[in-house]
């Protein structure tokens, strides 16, 4: 469908009519008539969006909230699943650290250093397992 286009007679300032050639040809408009007509409706969309400024600013909000608090909640599920397996850990290491020797500690600890190296990619934990080594022996020599 067609539509029917007025003509409307307006006066700008040389440096407004230089703006509207510079960035109409940017745009690829062809004439100046589509990119005037092409910036009113932006502008209109930006001045009818400011009415419901105060509306859409109170939606965000609360989609926000929803999404933190959804974010929250599978967080603290995560640390409690956690803290539930430390707990177990560390009673089962306690039980068993009473009837060990202090070599059969030393090779359990590196066990499991190589175990969170090899399945988790956790090289920190191979990097504090040989300073503490290095501490250590210096503390032996010296």
């Amino acid at each position: 469908m067609e539509h029917k286009k007025r003509d409307f007679t307006f006066y700008l300032t040389p440096e407004t009519s230089e703006k509207i050639d510079a960035h109409r040809i940017l745009e690829g408009k062809v004439s100046r008539s589509e990119f005037v007509e092409t910036a009113v409706n932006f502008y209109c969309g930006v001045m009818d969006s400011n009415e419901n400024r105060v509306f859409l600013g109170d939606e965000i909000i609360k989609a926000m909230r929803a999404i933190v608090k959804d974010a929250e909640g599978r967080i603290f599920s995560h640390f409690r699943s956690q803290d539930i397996s430390l707990s177990m850990l560390t009673v089962l290491f306690a039980a068993n650290l009473a009837n060990m020797s202090k070599e059969e500690i030393a090779q359990v600890r590196k066990e499991a250093v190589e175990y969170v190296d090899d399945n988790f990619r956790a090289k920190s934990f191979v990097v504090a397992q040989r300073e503490q080594r290095d501490l250590a022996e210096e503390d032996y020599d010296g």
